[in-house]
């Protein structure tokens, strides 16, 4: 009898550690989970912070040459109509 109750004590104990082992295992696994994603999320912040930077500098970039080409086909048509003989606008 004395076996039967050390063999049931044991196996429970058994039990309450392999609980309390995989308790704190997977707490363990989530915080670092967690952290990894925190990390992963702020990187992923910084390269769109990079991205809609290099699209607003590409956007300025878009309308000075715009500008320019509008400058220069107006430029381009006063000369183009003086050399015809007629008045420059």
């Amino acid at each position: 009898m004395a076996h039967l109750v050390l063999l049931t004590l044991s196996v429970l104990a058994g039990v309450v550690l392999g609980y309390g082992a995989g308790t704190v295992f997977h707490r363990h696994r989530t915080r670092h989970r967690a952290a990894a994603d925190r990390l992963i999320c702020g990187t992923q912040e910084r390269d769109l912070a990079a991205l809609r930077t290099r699209l607003a500098d590409r956007k300025a970039a878009d309308t000075a040459l715009t500008e320019a080409c509008s400058t220069i086909d107006a430029a381009y048509a006063r000369t183009r109509h003086s050399q015809e003989g007629g008045p420059t606008p």
